[in-house]
C-alpha cells in the first residue's frame, strides 16, 4: 500500500518528466527516488559530503544511483566558511541545533540543482518515534504516541522544514515532500509504535520495494552526526564572534543567538 501511495503522490506533485532528488543513504530518500522511478520520472540524484569527510550517506547515494542508473551529482560542502554560514542561518531565523545543522549543507546543494522540482524524504522520522525521548516516554498508549507525532508535524517544526523551504525558494526550486501528504500521513498514523518498528524498523517501506533486498541499507542514521556536521559546528566554540558568552556547549550558543534572525516575513510567505 505504501508503495502505491508514494508513486501516486509523486505523480500528482510532479507533472514534469524530470525531477531532482536529495538522496542520502537512508531508506526514506531512497524510497522517494524509487517511487519517482516507477512513476516514470527521470531521476537526477544529488548528495553531499563535507570537504574533509566522505560519509556513508554520500557513498551509499552514489551506489544507489549507479544501481538504478540515475544521474548523480556529488556536492562537496566547504568547511572553511562555517562562520559566515552560521551567521547566514541566524539571519534566516534558525533557532535550534536541528535547524542549523540540517539546513546548513543545503546552502550549497540547492545552487547545484538543475531541475525545478526537488524530491525529498523529509519528515519520515517523525512518524516512527525514533528519538530516545519518544522511545522512553511516548511509545504507549497510542494516543500519547499520536500526541508526540502531532507535535513533531506542527507547521514550524518538522526538523527545520520551514528553513529548508526558504533555501529552496531562494533558488526558485519547488521542494516536494511526498511523505508529508495527507494520505501517507494517515497510513502511518493508523499504526502504533510497535507496528511501525517491529519486526524491523521501517519494514513497511523496505518491503514495498524489492530493490532494498539488494541495496543493504542501514538502519536510521542521524544526518548531522553521520556526516560530521555536528563536529563542524562544535568547532565554533573557539570562535569568539559566534561564542561571545564563552559557552562550553553549542546548544547554549544556539540559545544565545535566539531572536537575532530577521527573516520572519520571508518565512511567513511560505505558509
Amino acid at each position: 500500500m505504501i508503495r502505491d501511495l508514494l508513486i501516486n503522490s509523486v505523480s500528482s506533485l510532479v507533472k514534469s518528466n524530470e525531477c531532482g532528488l536529495l538522496l542520502s543513504g537512508g531508506v526514506d530518500s531512497i524510497s522517494v527516488g524509487l517511487a519517482s522511478h516507477y512513476a516514470g520520472k527521470s531521476v537526477h540524484a544529488y548528495s553531499f559530503c563535507l570537504d574533509n569527510f566522505q560519509s556513508y550517506d554520500f557513498v551509499k547515494a552514489k551506489e544507489v544511483s549507479d544501481y538504478m542508473n540515475w544521474s548523480f551529482t556529488p556536492i562537496i560542502v566547504p568547511t572553511q566558511d562555517i562562520e559566515p554560514d552560521f551567521l547566514r542561518l541566524v539571519e534566516m531565523g534558525c533557532r535550534q541545533k536541528t535547524h542549523f545543522e540540517t539546513v546548513f549543507p543545503f546552502l550549497y546543494v540547492y545552487p547545484k540543482i538543475n531541475e525545478t522540482h526537488v524530491l525529498t524524504g523529509w519528515g519520515v522520522d517523525g512518524y516512527y518515534g525514533l528519538t530516545r525521548k519518544a522511545r522512553q516516554n511516548y511509545k504507549t498508549p497510542k494516543a500519547l504516541f499520536d500526541e508526540y507525532r502531532n507535535n513533531y508535524f506542527l507547521p514550524k517544526k518538522t526538523a527545520g522544514l520551514i528553513y529548508h523551504k526558504l533555501v529552496s525558494s531562494e533558488h526558485n526550486k519547488v521542494m516536494v515532500n511526498p511523505y508529508l501528504e495527507p494520505e501517507i500521513k494517515s497510513f502511518f498514523f493508523a499504526k502504533d509504535w510497535y507496528e511501525l518498528n517491529q519486526p524491523k524498523q521501517k519494514h513497511h517501506i523496505r518491503n514495498a520495494f524489492d530493490e532494498f533486498k539488494s541495496l543493504k541499507v542501514k538502519r536510521h542514521l542521524n544526518l548531522q552526526k553521520e556526516s560530521k556536521i555536528d563536529l563542524l559546528f562544535d568547532s565554533l566554540l573557539t570562535n569568539k564572534k559566534i561564542n561571545f558568552n564563552g559557552r562550553t556547549r553549542m546548544l547554549d550558543v544556539y540559545r544565545d543567538w535566539k531572536g537575532v534572525g530577521s527573516s520572519c516575513g520571508a518565512l511567513d510567505k511560505l505558509f
